[in-house]
């Protein structure tokens, strides 16, 4: 077999896996009640500055739906992680919630006492 010819089948297998992994983790990836943010009301807490890069279409997407944008942007991370948490999705393929679940119960048992 030709190097050519290697290269080509070896990009169209790891295509293959890529797209079979994207199908299989996707189904996991959001809750299926899921529909967007279920408030707008905002989390008080301390806030940090941080600078991030975005694609720009989705800060366009952000941007358009009305001023506070960021707001929104920490909304969507914090529904995120609240459902990565209650193990209504994967944060990747194969990913084991229990552990974290745990773990945070405990912190709250030792902040109660």
């Amino acid at each position: 077999m030709s190097r050519r010819k290697w290269s080509t089948e070896v990009q169209f297998e790891l295509e293959a896996h890529q797209e079979a992994l994207r199908s299989q983790w996707f189904d996991k990836s959001l809750p299926a009640d899921w529909a967007g943010l279920d408030t707008w009301d905002r989390h008080e807490g301390p806030k940090t500055r941080v600078t991030i890069r975005l694609d720009a279409d989705m800060v366009k997407w952000f941007r358009q739906l009305g001023p506070n944008y960021s707001r929104r942007i920490n909304a969507v991370l914090r529904i995120y992680w609240m459902a990565l948490m209650a193990g209504h999705i994967e944060g990747y393929v194969g990913d084991n919630t229990i552990p974290r679940i745990y773990l945070a119960a405990h912190e709250r048992m030792r902040e109660g006492r």
